[in-house]
């Protein structure tokens, strides 16, 4: 779902659901733009080169950082695009001392396991198959799993922002 209305477009936080709206950072290009001309041939041979896509937190949905021309040809066509998706991930910092959080709670569930086993024998799951895979989605997660995006106010406030980007 493209946000139209460069530049009042409008982005609905209460009627769509699953962040599929997709605001670009520039107007659009028509489907008569050269640009767009050119990569519509390669958009019905599927090999149109991916879209760019930035996922912003506090919008709630993706912002168009390359590729505004290859977007507009692939509708034009009617062909769903190639996207490349960038997303904040755990910061490097923070990275290591969750996963050494993964690893205390991995370990504590293969101690509570083996207790398990001793008091009610055999008939007690193995702790490192019941948590094991629980661990490698916690890791998979960690370093993969989209984050909140950082914002800052602009130095100045709005009125600094309205004389370097007016409307």
């Amino acid at each position: 779902m493209l946000v139209d209305g460069h530049p009042d477009g409008y982005i609905d936080w209460y009627l769509h659901s699953g962040s599929w709206e997709i605001l670009p950072l520039r107007p659009m290009p028509g489907a008569g733009d050269s640009r767009v001309k050119a990569y519509r041939r390669q958009a019905r041979e599927g090999t149109l080169p991916p879209v760019l896509l930035w996922w912003v937190s506090g919008l709630d949905c993706h912002l168009v950082l390359d590729g505004h021309a290859r977007l507009a040809a692939a509708i034009a066509e009617s062909v769903e695009p190639p996207l490349l998706q960038l997303h904040r991930t755990v910061p490097r910092d923070d990275l290591a001392a969750r996963v050494d959080e993964a690893v205390r709670l991995y370990e504590g569930e293969l101690a509570r396991f083996a207790e398990l086993r001793a008091v009610h024998g055999p008939a007690v799951p193995d702790g490192a198959a019941t948590a094991g895979p629980q661990l490698v989605r916690l890791l998979h997660g960690l370093d993969t799993a989209p984050q909140p995006t950082w914002a800052w106010p602009l130095p100045g406030g709005a009125d600094r922002w309205r004389r370097i980007a007016p409307r």
